[in-house]
């Protein structure tokens, strides 16, 4: 299954703490999705979006290294692929950069005659280069919040409420960025996505931001005193405050990484499970060896949030 990373920051910080230092790194997630690596940024002196792709590993990349110690952004948005049958080329690798909107998803849809009309009407099917669900759902987010003057969390919840009531679905986690804001849903309970919110104000200093696993500890001087808000498939390190995503749930982050949660979309129309899939696409959403490290990971966060409201 893909993974997905953002980070929305009140101040331009390096993301290299997530990307490459953390016990569960987006590098180290990348030896399980080895089909290509992608980062998209916002460039703090033109803000314009920046975006670096190619159908490579990112354990392999030294770009994606470089980008990763070298490149401060209040908004960024990275993902590894493993592809559910669809060839590894640039074209088909994410994040997706249409009309300045930035898009990563992971899970399977169908995309079907139908709704490649939908994004016909909508104007953005120029903007499907490649063979992937995630390019086309990307243009129906872009055309809907076009649609919807220029609004992105309106043109998302649009976006997603037609994709749930039309098209088969297993999973549509999906990451949307634009300027100051930053999108996360997850839709419905099939793949996981997990939120850390780091919270700050003038009177509580904070200390550099410690992440550990069993095994593993470091400090990112860089993240303190830093109001921050992560996202990502999977928590990156042991750190209690990670919060699994309510299925249908929709998290909006605006300035200053302040952040609001809802849940706007009914329950889908055509519902996919795993049996429902192609050989290729299941592949990719199971992993067995994945699977028990997420569930003994989500057992250890289980008990240090125990721990920490028993004190």
């Amino acid at each position: 299954m893909c993974r997905l990373f953002a980070l929305h920051a009140d101040q331009p910080v390096t993301a290299q703490m997530w990307l490459m230092d953390a016990p569960y790194s987006l590098v180290t997630q990348s030896r399980f999705n080895a089909d290509g690596t992608g980062l998209a940024w916002v460039d703090e002196a033109t803000g314009q979006v920046q975006v670096r792709k190619r159908p490579i590993a990112a354990y392999r990349s030294e770009r994606f290294g470089r980008i990763a110690q070298q490149v401060r952004t209040r908004s960024m948005i990275a993902h590894v692929r493993l592809s559910s049958g669809t060839q590894h080329t640039t074209e088909n690798t994410h994040p997706f950069v249409q009309d300045g909107i930035v898009s990563a998803h992971n899970g399977v849809l169908e995309v079907t005659s139908g709704m490649k009309q939908r994004v016909r009407q909508l104007g953005t099917a120029h903007h499907v280069h490649g063979t992937t669900d995630s390019e086309w759902m990307a243009a129906l987010v872009t055309g809907e919040v076009a649609a919807h003057g220029d609004d992105l969390h309106d043109g998302v919840v649009a976006a997603l409420d037609w994709i749930a009531r039309n098209v088969p679905v297993y999973s549509v986690n999906l990451l949307a960025m634009r300027g100051d804001e930053l999108i996360a849903v997850r839709l419905p309970a099939t793949n996981e996505l997990w939120v850390l919110e780091r919270s700050a104000t003038a009177a509580d200093p904070r200390e550099p931001l410690e992440q550990s696993s069993d095994s593993l500890r470091v400090d990112s001087e860089d993240l303190q005193d830093v109001r921050s808000v992560v996202i990502a498939s999977e928590p990156m390190d042991d750190d209690a405050g990670w919060r699994l995503m309510d299925p249908g749930e929709l998290i909006h982050v605006g300035p200053g990484a302040t952040m609001t949660s809802e849940r706007p979309f009914g329950p889908l129309a055509q519902a996919l499970t795993i049996d429902d899939l192609g050989l290729s696409a299941a592949a990719s959403q199971a992993h067995a060896a994945q699977a028990r490290e997420h569930e003994q990971r989500r057992q250890r966060l289980a008990r240090r949030l125990a721990s920490r409201r028993a004190a």
